[in-house]
């Protein structure tokens, strides 16, 4: 990143419990950066971004300067607005890990159904998350 966003949105899908519950986690992290959460297939998000075309099939990133970022890109791109695991969002996006992020985040990604599927319901709030 070249300059760094005062602000990220983060399009998820809110149909998938495994994304939900990845959502309220880092609404729980402590953040460096305002992040903001919108259902990637709600009305808002197709008038917004309609034209991106992962939208509700990837996770996607849009900063306050338009700049989007999609898949494995956005996941690190999540984890840099933490203060816990910004370090990390350096090393994944280096030349060592970049491969083995992008693999990994494509393999959850592909499961993210059957990962959803073995969670029960989850409430995520400041002190982390729990089932209900």
């Amino acid at each position: 990143m070249t300059a760094s966003p005062g602000q990220l949105l983060v399009l998820y899908d809110d149909d998938c419990a495994f994304c939900r519950r990845c959502a309220g986690w880092l609404q729980a992290e402590p953040r460096y950066v305002e992040v903001d959460f919108l259902a990637a297939r709600s009305d808002a998000a197709r008038e917004l971004f309609g034209t991106l075309p992962w939208l509700g099939e990837e996770l996607v990133v849009v900063d306050d300067q338009g700049h989007a970022w999609v898949g494995p890109a956005a996941f690190i791109v999540c984890l840099w607005t933490t203060v816990r695991w910004r370090e990390w969002s350096y090393r994944l996006r280096g030349p060592t890990l970049s491969a083995v992020a992008s693999r990994f985040f494509g393999a959850v990604s592909a499961r993210r159904s059957r990962l959803a599927a073995m969670m029960k319901r989850t409430t995520c709030g400041p002190g982390g998350c729990t089932a209900s």
